[in-house]
């Protein structure tokens, strides 16, 4: 047994996950416990109380450290820190557009991206409730970014709430602060309520043990607060309606003043939209095993690790051809129309790799041209030089390491 319960605490599972992967002989009930044991331990405690007035916590998982350290290490790098202003600025209109539109499409609103694109761009007016939701998120985005030097207090997030969910709430919902009755979440799968927020003559001491949490000198990672704020948030449910939006944008206002500017340059909604069911166990693996926050932590800090991932991939489809250009127009790299072509070329594609032969074939020229086209790209950073059996591969290199290698060596 202790070989089964080592696997699965490094690996985080829940209960409901270990019923059909143990063996016949062993009893859930006992290994669960021992688990618990372990785990609660090793736990760190968090200074925010649930509904039995226990504390919340998680434990730092070797799963949570690295993707931590994956994020530390995306915060640092050129790719977000060095690019040029006007370029900066169409990143983030372009981030805060996928982060409106899929922070209201996890909530039920119906629209398109190209549809909330046009209308942020046109200026134009929302026709229906769900275009008003999402121009709402956007609008609370533009207001996050206009107050990070002020606290994240309690009016900065009824501010944030009340623009998300002007003209959008129905008339029983519409409250002068937090809500005045009791609010469930109902699981339509099983037809049954999932969970039951804290009364609501809690909720003022709720939130205000929150801000001071949010606004309190500890040793959490940014990361992680963010993850708890995030949780809590959505755990005391102080509003009928746009809870989950309003923890989005506060999680998203944290971390941008906490060191993780980065964050503007992509949508953290989007990555949730595509896993909803994930995001939604996370949430409630919490809620019902002992109050053990480490379930969304991991979800969380697993999913920013694959935001991070996405923005890369698409910043290099979308502003590659651009940064590029930008970047050797400072320097003193000249290059002819074949070798501009390739290069954009392998901004915009997947494959990494060219032969000799194959860039003899694509711009119809000789063997010795395309030779000297590609060893030119290499020793400007383009491209390195690789043996693959017999022949020469020239693989296309990242395009961070591109404009570090330009910006190095060719621009005085």
């Amino acid at each position: 047994m202790d070989s089964l319960i080592t696997n699965f605490n490094e690996r985080y599972l829940p209960k409901k996950e270990l019923e059909h992967r143990i063996p016949h002989d062993v009893q859930l009930n006992e290994l669960w416990n021992k688990l618990m044991d372990i785990r609660k331990s090793e736990s760190i405690n968090i200074p925010l109380i649930d509904q039995a007035m226990n504390k919340f916590w998680f434990n730092l998982t070797k799963e949570i450290s690295n993707n931590i350290e994956i994020i530390d290490n995306s915060a640092t790098e050129d790719l977000f820190k060095s690019v040029p202003v006007d370029l900066e600025v169409s990143v983030i209109a372009d981030a805060l557009i996928d982060e409106a539109f899929n922070s209201s499409v996890i909530e039920g609103a119906f629209s398109t991206k190209r549809r909330t694109k046009e209308m942020i761009e046109k200026h134009l007016t929302p026709s229906n409730k769900s275009e008003i939701m999402i121009m709402n998120n956007y609008h609370a985005l533009l207001y996050i970014l206009d107050h990070l030097d002020e606290p994240l207090d309690e009016d900065i997030i009824l501010s944030i709430y009340r623009i998300l969910t002007r003209d959008t709430l129905d008339e029983e919902n519409i409250v002068d602060k937090y809500r005045t009755d009791a609010v469930y979440v109902w699981d339509t799968k099983s037809s049954k309520i999932s969970y039951t927020a804290p009364s609501h003559n809690q909720v003022q001491d709720l939130m205000n043990s929150l801000i001071t949490f949010i606004n309190s000198n500890d040793n959490y990672h940014p990361v992680i607060k963010a993850c708890i704020i995030h949780f809590y948030f959505v755990y005391i449910h102080p509003f009928f309606d746009g809870n989950g939006r309003t923890a989005r944008a506060i999680s998203y206002m944290y971390l941008l003043q906490n060191g993780c500017k980065f964050f503007k340059f992509f949508s953290i909604s989007s990555v949730i939209n595509e896993e909803k069911n994930r995001y939604y166990d996370a949430i409630e693996n919490t809620e019902i095993y002992g109050s053990d926050m480490t379930y969304f932590i991991k979800y969380y800090s697993s999913m920013i690790v694959r935001s991070i991932s996405k923005i890369k991939h698409n910043f290099k489809k979308d502003f590659g051809k651009k940064l590029i250009k930008d970047t050797l127009e400072k320097s003193v790299i000249i290059l002819d129309k074949r070798q501009l072509k390739i290069v954009n070329h392998f901004i915009t594609i997947d494959k990494n790799f060219i032969t000799i032969e194959k860039y003899k074939k694509k711009f119809k020229i000789s063997y010795e041209t395309a030779r000297t086209d590609l060893l030119e790209l290499e020793i400007m950073g383009f491209f390195k030089k690789s043996k693959s059996g017999k022949k020469y591969i020239f693989i296309f290199n990242d395009l961070n390491e591109i404009i570090i290698n330009i910006r190095r060596n060719f621009i005085s």
